[in-house]
């Protein structure tokens, strides 16, 4: 889920165009800069640093806390992203705060989000000494395996077709039961991911060498957040990693650069 802040609407309609993906790969969180009001001492904060969604921070209580990351205060942050949350599950509701000016201060406002997919906060981009997840009480306690804080890569081209959202893009792994005469017994779902390609064109050199190479760089190790469409769906999000090395290619007649992403992850 994409979450914007309504006070970065207004700016963000008037300079950007509408619809470019985001990708979220630039992260100030480390294990010794991200800190929880309350943490079970076998599922620290610190789980959250680690870009492995199978480890995770669970909280000991269910009433108002917070996720508190301190970053280095120069880099100018406009993102908070989740993975492996159980947010929409626990009833929590959630918002972001920046500590400005000595006060922490709303910057997205509470939401509640629709179902324990990866979530995305966008905000005015800023230098923030430090900001936090504020989790108000639930049903239960919340946890989460993945934060991101950091600033968003806005695509220069849109996605119009090719890609299938990583939301929909299922891959199953089945045993089926049949019998001699051809029954269906049944099957049994061995498990189940997200596979997808994400085409990329027309992207100018000068653009590609000065946005990408250092992102393509990282994403050989370091998975990455990414919304497809972040206006029209900002319900398909994902938490992905690469597949395979892409290879950009320039495409004539004007020479503008061309490549796929393919992915795996959660949705």
């Amino acid at each position: 889920m994409l979450v914007i802040s309504t006070s970065a609407v207004l700016a963000l309609a008037a300079t950007e165009t509408p619809d470019l993906p985001l990708v979220g790969w630039r992260n100030v969180v480390t294990a010794s800069t991200i800190v929880a009001t309350s943490q079970d001492p076998l599922y620290p904060a610190s789980n959250l640093a680690n870009p492995a969604s199978h480890l995770d921070w669970r909280s000991l209580v269910m009433t108002e806390q917070y996720l508190t990351v301190t970053t280095n205060e120069v880099d100018p942050i406009d993102y908070v992203a989740i993975a492996g949350h159980n947010f929409a599950s626990a009833e929590v509701p959630v918002s972001i705060e920046g500590y400005i000016d000595g006060i922490w201060t709303e910057i997205v406002e509470e939401v509640m989000l629709p179902d324990d997919g990866p979530a995305l906060f966008r905000f005015d981009l800023q230098s923030l000494s430090q900001v936090r997840i504020r989790m108000q009480a639930g049903s239960d306690e919340p946890r989460a395996a993945v934060v991101y804080v950091g600033r968003l890569l806005v695509m220069e081209r849109r996605i119009y077709a090719g890609h299938t959202p990583l939301p929909h893009a299922r891959k199953t792994s089945v045993v089926n039961g049949r019998s001699e005469s051809g029954k269906f017994l049944g099957r049994i779902v061995l498990g189940e991911s997200r596979e997808s390609t994400i085409p990329l064109s027309l992207i100018s050199p000068a653009w590609f060498r000065a946005n990408m190479v250092d992102f393509l760089a990282a994403a050989k190790e370091a998975p990455f957040f990414f919304a497809w469409r972040s206006e029209s769906y900002p319900r398909e999000i994902g938490y992905c990693w690469l597949m395979d090395d892409p290879m950009p290619t320039p495409v004539g007649p004007h020479n503008l650069i061309a490549f796929d992403l393919k992915v795996s992850g959660i949705a």
